[in-house]
């Protein structure tokens, strides 16, 4: 659900939603902001294409919370491959699974791999910073950055955070536009 309408998972694959609205077929990764509604926590995911499997970045270990998102997780890594396979995904991104090492073994509707990502900087108990953590592993991701723990501030990028938010809603307000799909790109610096 995106907006008040509820699209369909297809949609999003063919480029049809989302804010970037790029078909997948022409990325290498998809990042996935998944909620835990059982937990109230929040969880990355990465679906990557070439290693056939979703990297899950969890800013919380423990053995009762692990089980609640492995639940979550593997509903997306049993539909994603039906969907892909029903939007002939694989052709347009010229993957070729009787070939590929990480698909050649598997059937195309089989589901996806979860791997869960160790050593990663860890939200206190108790605390609410799992948007933040979530937030923080996206943005170093994206740019090849590692996730260190010791430069890992949820104070701090709390502040950071807040002050985008607040420039970002500043700018659309400026230019009278309520997404980024209404305002116009900034110019490359």
């Amino acid at each position: 659900m995106a907006g008040g309408h509820v699209a369909h998972v297809n949609e999003y694959i063919n480029g049809f939603r989302m804010h970037a609205a790029v078909p997948w077929h022409t990325v290498e990764d998809i990042y996935i902001l998944v909620n835990i509604k059982e937990k109230h926590h929040w969880v990355l995911a990465i679906l990557s294409f070439s290693q056939r499997c979703i990297f899950l970045y969890d800013s919380y270990e423990s053995s009762k919370h692990y089980s609640a998102v492995l639940n979550v997780i593997e509903k997306l890594a049993v539909i994603i491959p039906l969907c892909l396979e029903h939007c002939d995904f694989y052709v347009k991104k010229g993957i070729h699974v009787e070939n590929h090492p990480r698909y050649k073994d598997k059937d195309s509707s089989d589901m996806f791999d979860v791997l869960f990502q160790e050593n990663l900087p860890q939200q206190p108990s108790g605390s609410l910073d799992c948007g933040v953590y979530m937030v923080t592993y996206a943005k170093c991701l994206s740019y090849s950055h590692k996730i260190l723990a010791t430069e890992f501030d949820p104070n701090a990028l709390r502040t950071r955070y807040a002050a985008t938010l607040w420039d970002y809603g500043a700018r659309n307000q400026e230019l009278n536009t309520q997404s980024d799909v209404e305002a116009p790109l900034r110019p490359p610096r």
